[in-house]
């Protein structure tokens, strides 16, 4: 995996379960510190931590593990390596020109994991700027190279003729989402347990933290005490930020809220998060309308919907994600439960 030096939520999530799949040999090149335990914070820097504290996916690779990383150049030379990931096709393009020779004849996965549904380099900037797509098109469209797209809205007329243009085939792209470690999971048999708040700390609906209070910003110090809160909760509050994926929905899930969306049922279904909808999430337009409906929830249709959010967070687990990619290209891992 070539990676990059800050946090990227789609491939520090693969990052987690590629070095843990069974069989999986990964090298990641550079060494993302930032997923290695005690490297969330920088040393000699502190306010350049990783942006919400890394909770729940940063800071968790051992250090006992790590993989061999001399002569990475000369390795793809020789076509040692069965696949090479790119962490961020964004902000690794000129990597990608570089290195395009040796890349030629290895599968390869590209990686889309920004708040944008442009397809790259669909960015005016970058086509004003750098024109970098030209030396990149016999490599994108090779049929061993897939493009993993986060924010993809195939429908859109304008970005399939932006493709065609740009030469890159649509048919090589594959949805992606973020992913959760699976130890991060609450036990399912606590799923049940009686709740005291209605409302974790943190909420991110502004409509709805005006009647009600709460805190906008980031509120803990600790992973600990952040899923605490969320396990002390019963529904728990998201929205669609820049893009429609969040770890947030997943954390939510992941420790037994009920999820509550904001205008869930206008995201596309191709974009992430992916298996997000009526049956395991409760979709809301207005602050008010959610409470309404919130206060005549029955609790079994509440212990229902608890359930199927934690089934959906169990099935985008960081390993099953990577299980997801390596498919794509023919590999068939064994994942586990």
């Amino acid at each position: 995996m070539l990676t990059e030096d800050r946090e990227d939520y789609l491939a520090d999530g693969l990052l987690h379960s590629l070095r843990q799949i069974l069989g999986i040999e990964l090298v990641d090149h550079p060494r993302k510190h930032c997923s290695y335990i005690g490297g969330i914070a920088s040393g000699d820097c502190p306010g350049l931590a990783v942006r919400g504290g890394g909770f729940n996916l940063y800071g968790t690779l051992p250090l006992d593990q790590e993989p061999d990383r001399n002569q990475i150049f000369r390795k793809l030379e020789m076509g040692w390596f069965d696949l090479v990931v790119v962490g961020n096709v964004w902000r690794q393009w000129g990597q990608l020109i570089d290195w395009r020779s040796l890349l030629a004849t290895t599968p390869l996965a590209l990686l889309d994991g920004d708040d944008d549904a442009r397809l790259y380099p669909g960015s005016n900037t970058h086509l004003r700027s750098f024109g970098p797509w030209r030396p990149l098109v016999d490599l994108l469209n090779r049929p061993q190279c897939l493009y993993f797209k986060r924010e993809w809205h195939p429908a859109g007329v304008f970005e399939h003729a932006r493709a065609r243009w740009m030469g890159l085939r649509t048919q090589h792209i594959r949805p992606a989402g973020f992913s959760i470690p699976a130890e991060k999971l609450l036990d399912p048999g606590l799923l049940e347990v009686s709740r005291p708040r209605l409302f974790p700390t943190h909420i991110v609906d502004g409509e709805l933290r005006e009647l009600l209070g709460g805190k906008a910003e980031y509120s803990f110090s600790s992973e600990e005490s952040y899923n605490w809160d969320l396990r002390s909760s019963r529904f728990g509050i998201t929205t669609r930020r820049a893009g429609w994926d969040c770890l947030r929905h997943l954390e939510l899930a992941a420790n037994g809220c009920v999820i509550c969306f904001r205008d869930l049922n206008a995201k596309p279904a191709s974009a992430a998060p992916h298996g997000l909808n009526c049956r395991n999430a409760i979709s809301y337009h207005t602050a008010r309308e959610l409470l309404e409906r919130l206060e005549n929830l029955p609790i079994a249709e509440e212990q229902k919907l608890r359930r199927a959010a934690w089934t959906w967070a169990h099935s985008h687990t960081t390993v099953r994600a990577a299980a997801a990619l390596l498919g794509a290209f023919g590999w068939r891992p064994e994942v586990g439960s």
